[in-house]
């Protein structure tokens, strides 16, 4: 059966299950890779339940929503008290995506492929030759909870506390009932400079703004584990997958592919895989906050103390990928009800492959 699992775990439970794995090990064998605007999965390789397969581009979420990790001058402040969220910069993040191992074989990883999404910031500027990581992690449920999704008190239609859009009641909603075990990542991959950035969004978004598909829009792109950095993941367990920079960089971020039903002003419902079983995306922010402090004004603090706070809270811990848990509940995002659009790649044995 799959581990069944959340995400806020109680103080103690934390240390003994974060000293029990922060230091799962690193590896340099990750080789990154441009397949261009096509890509033709195997089903024989990729079955379903390892897939988020979006068939047509305009069904591909605009949204910009994105891996980034900019240097603290280079922050972006979020004043718009009509947009998604203001009163604070905006946090450097990592992104990944949640996925089942059903029972009967495992599964040895051999390469993920992702796909770049279609707002302006799908390859920003300082991505192409930046280096990147890919970590996994086993997704453990915690002693006497429920796997769940926590309405943060809004339900079917009320207005969300926060989210990328608060007229609807999902978007402030987060996962419950596991925590994330780091398993393994690996480092080395740079971004293929062969990618150009993309400056505007592929589509029309309001009178006299410039859009249209560019190259760096809907691109694919293969992280690419070799030798024995190839993971293999047991049947009957749920895992993640999470993808990053290495290091902050000026205009350093990637927006990724995502379908999502946080949309609707329905009551909580888990996305679930060809298998039926539960999925969702996670993330990671800043130095991991929650709820970020944001201020109630379009300007940027002129003191330096509260300015300070704000420019900490919004960017990474060192080594945060050993120190800062993933969570599905994110500011103004949320990934509760987003899956990637994803393709793993497993590392099939000689007889399976006959």
């Amino acid at each position: 059966m799959l581990h069944r699992s959340t995400l806020r775990p109680l103080p103690g439970l934390f240390l003994v299950l974060w000293m029990a794995s922060c230091h799962a090990p690193a590896s340099a064998e990750l080789i990154i890779s441009d397949l261009g605007k096509h890509y033709t999965f195997d089903p024989g390789v990729t079955p379903a339940h390892l897939r988020n397969h979006i068939e047509r581009d305009e069904d591909v979420i605009g949204g910009n929503t994105s891996i980034r990790n900019e240097t603290a001058d280079h922050l972006d402040w979020k004043g718009n008290p009509n947009a998604n969220g203001f009163g604070y910069f905006q946090r450097n993040r990592d992104l990944g995506q949640v996925i089942n191992i059903p029972d009967g074989d495992d599964v040895t990883v051999d390469a993920i492929v992702l796909r770049t999404a279609r707002g302006n910031n799908a390859v920003m500027a300082g991505t192409p030759g930046a280096e990147m990581y890919l970590q996994f992690f086993e997704v453990v449920g915690l002693p006497d909870q429920t796997l769940r999704i926590n309405e943060n008190g809004t339900t079917k239609g009320q207005r969300a506390t926060h989210g990328f859009d608060m007229k609807y009641n999902r978007a402030d909603d987060y996962v419950e009932g596991v925590t994330y075990r780091p398993i393994r990542r690996v480092t080395g991959g740079v971004f293929p400079t062969s990618i150009p950035p993309t400056t505007r969004y592929a589509y029309r978004r309001s009178p006299g703004e410039p859009f249209g598909i560019q190259d760096g829009h809907l691109r694919y792109i293969r992280f690419d584990l070799t030798d024995e950095d190839e993971i293999t993941l047991q049947p009957g367990r749920r895992y993640a997958f999470m993808v990053g920079f290495e290091r902050p960089g000026v205009d350093r971020g990637l927006g990724i592919a995502v379908t999502t039903k946080v949309h609707t002003q329905e009551a909580a419902q888990f996305d679930v895989d060809a298998n039926g079983t539960p999925r969702w995306a996670i993330r990671r922010e800043g130095d991991g906050t929650i709820p970020p402090t944001m201020l109630d004004t379009t300007e940027e603090p002129t003191d330096d103390a509260l300015r300070q706070t704000l420019i900490r809270q919004s960017m990474f811990r060192p080594n945060h990928w050993d120190t800062l848990l993933p969570t599905s509940d994110g500011y103004p995002d949320v990934d509760t009800y987003m899956t990637r659009q994803f393709y793993i790649e497993q590392r099939l044995s000689p007889a399976s492959s006959r």
